[in-house]
């Protein structure tokens, strides 16, 4: 077997096609080793070479250090470096500098949350769930899958398996995110995990795809059978309140607050792999209201009897889907190419596309067992994909006009609505990541803003309380004594709203950000639909640019840390070159120089004002080059 080593769980057909793409022993080199990257960096700018020779294309350049730099900080920690790191790069000798630069973004806390921002848009995090009960938990846990750099594979697993209570399992946060949709919920997995839209199917065949109800609905089977915990003696208590007309007091009012986050954030069961087909079932596959067994559509045949029950129905989904189903590593392959070079190999990511029918079938194989290769860890992943020289090739102005795209040359795209605001704040504020960040105490009691201390009890003290109680009579005193325990004060989650209202990062806002923030006027995902961001200009951010945030908070404020790079004592020429490096990373041309040197002559001071409010407004800092 040559340089990748291809497990047994892929088809020989995979494995025999690899070998032959391959170029050298993988014994001869570890995975994850610089030798190792490089190789398959080099093997990738091959198959991007190949397909510009068969289309009689010429090789796009070699973008400049500058374009590398800012590219890359925009790349992995989702902002523009300062003036200062940017002065640092170009001062530096070193021949591998650049690969210096990949691993020290790619550790950096910029790369978790620039990562984070993509993951609450793929996993549609957002602040509260729908009935407003507390997503903290769910958000925390996929900040520390981010920390921890957590394998795609084990994420994924741990997530579509997740059970039990909320507080314990952050990653139960996946199915209350979909609490009684639980059949919008299958159809959001197989769309981010295997790129296959089956919502359609949901209500009748796929029009367009080979997919029918009963597929969808053999497939909702295998995690069908999932309930909420019970607790008897809690329901009791507030069914009692209901009836006495009290559930608007404040104790009712204390217990709703248990109920939506004790009961309703719970999930227990195993998936017991059948389901009733639909009352208006109108197929002749199936009667309405028949039970059918989980069966898989596709890849690997796995299936449960029509005739009881399992007692591992969603372990055996989460191992078809993630072991056996060669969609799962093509979408994530194809999701992180399209992450660093912009544009992905097949559009939309989530529309799985077979590699032989895409232009770059050779690319798009090489991309899916090099995911498997580095088992599934999307940091190692990136980082190779910014080896490449393909990574470097210089922008093309050419519009797609097709599902695929040749990739030649890197597609002039705007920055998104976090990168904006990011490189905004960057200027603001110098270092971003210095900032506020917002804190996850995700087991203390907190209601209406009072709390109770951890000592006292916490969410999953409270959750045994209530699941685990033997009376009646006890349970609702004890619930009656920690309600008259809640006391105001500074509570957890006072960094929380700071983050949430002041200067801080896109990835510690208010997930999503508040209407008439930047965020939202430059195309923020709404986080209620799997990356629901936009790229589409408006007025709003014509106007937030010319008179708005972009004004008051960079371009009005000589505070800022852009600002007081401006030194009196330099010459005009050297602040400019600043203000350049500062805002678009690179050196300013002698006519711009000259232009804005008599800008500065002409109206002193308010020149600097009028030179960063040009630059700010520019496309070149606008667009990723």
């Amino acid at each position: 077997m040559n340089i990748f080593f291809i497990p047994k769980k892929y088809p020989t057909w995979i494995i025999l096609t690899f070998s032959c793409l391959s170029v050298c022993s993988a014994q001869s080199l570890k995975k994850k080793s610089i030798e190792y990257k490089i190789q398959a960096a080099e093997r990738i700018d091959k198959y991007v070479e190949e397909h510009f020779s068969n289309k009689k294309l010429p090789i796009p350049a070699q973008v400049s250090d500058e374009k590398i730099l800012r590219r890359s900080y925009l790349s992995l920690a989702g902002r523009i470096p300062t003036a200062e790191e940017v002065q640092r790069y170009l001062s530096n000798r070193h021949p591998h500098k650049r690969d210096i630069l990949a691993q020290q973004l790619l550790g950096s806390d910029g790369y978790k949350s620039h990562m984070t921002n993509y993951f609450f848009d793929i996993f549609r995090a957002k602040d509260n769930f729908s009935n407003r009960s507390a997503a903290a938990p769910y958000q925390a846990w996929l900040r520390q899958a981010i920390e921890e750099n957590k394998p795609w594979d084990k994420l994924t697993n741990e997530l579509v398996t997740a059970k039990g209570s909320l507080w314990k399992n952050g990653a139960v946060g996946y199915y209350i995110r979909d609490k009684g949709m639980e059949l919008d919920n299958l159809s959001n997995t197989m769309r981010i995990f295997t790129g296959t839209h089956m919502e359609c199917a949901q209500c009748h065949d796929h029009p367009h795809a080979d997919i029918d109800q009963m597929d969808f609905y053999r497939l909702a089977a295998f995690s069908s059978g999932f309930k909420q915990k019970s607790a008897k003696h809690f329901q009791e208590i507030y069914t009692k309140l209901n009836q006495n007309n009290e559930e608007r007091s404040a104790y009712g009012l204390f217990l709703r607050y248990l109920r939506d986050n004790l009961l309703y954030s719970s999930r227990t069961g195993s998936g017991v792999g059948r389901i009733k087909l639909p009352a208006d079932y109108q197929y002749k596959d199936g009667d309405p209201g028949e039970l059918v067994g989980a069966r898989t559509p596709f890849e690997k045949k796995v299936r449960v009897s029509d005739r009881k029950d399992a007692d591992d129905g969603i372990e055996r989904f989460a191992e078809w889907m993630v072991e056996d189903n060669k969609r799962f590593t093509s979408v994530i392959a194809n999701r992180m190419w399209k992450r660093i070079m912009g544009t992905a190999l097949y559009t939309p990511v989530d529309e799985y596309v077979e590699a032989k029918k895409t232009t770059h079938p050779k690319l798009l194989e090489f991309l899916t067992n090099l995911m498997i290769d580095v088992d599934y860890d999307l940091k190692e992943f990136q980082h190779i994909l910014l080896l490449t020289k393909t990574y470097s090739h210089e922008t093309s102005d050419k519009a797609i006009r097709a599902k695929f795209y040749n990739q030649h040359g890197r597609q002039l795209r705007r920055l998104t609505a976090e990168q904006i605001w990011d490189s905004i704040v960057t200027l603001k504020a110098g270092n971003p990541d210095k900032l506020i960040k917002r804190t996850y105490n995700t087991n203390q009691i907190i209601f209406e803003g009072k709390g109770l201390p951890e000592q006292t009890a916490d969410m999953i003290t409270l959750g045994e309380s209530v699941f685990n109680s033997q009376s009646t009579k006890e349970l609702n005193t004890y619930l009656r004594s920690l309600h008259a325990q809640l006391q105001p004060g500074e509570l957890p989650d006072s960094t929380k709203k700071a983050a949430a209202k002041g200067l801080a990062r896109a990835s510690e806002i208010q997930s999503p950000a508040p209407l008439g923030h930047l965020l939202n006027e430059f195309g923020q995902s709404d986080r209620d639909v799997i990356e629901n961001s936009t790229d589409e200009a408006n007025v709003n951010q014509i106007l937030s640019i010319l008179n708005g945030h972009i004004e008051k908070l960079i371009v009005s404020d000589t505070n800022t840390h852009v600002y007081k790079g401006i030194d009196s004592s330099r010459s005009i020429e050297e602040n400019v070159t600043h203000l350049f490096l500062a805002i678009l990373t690179r050196q300013p041309s002698e006519l711009e120089v000259k232009v804005f040197k008599q800008e500065v002559e002409q109206s002193g001071e308010t020149g600097y004002r009028n030179i960063l409010a040009a630059l700010l407004s520019s496309r070149e800092f606008l667009f990723i080059q």
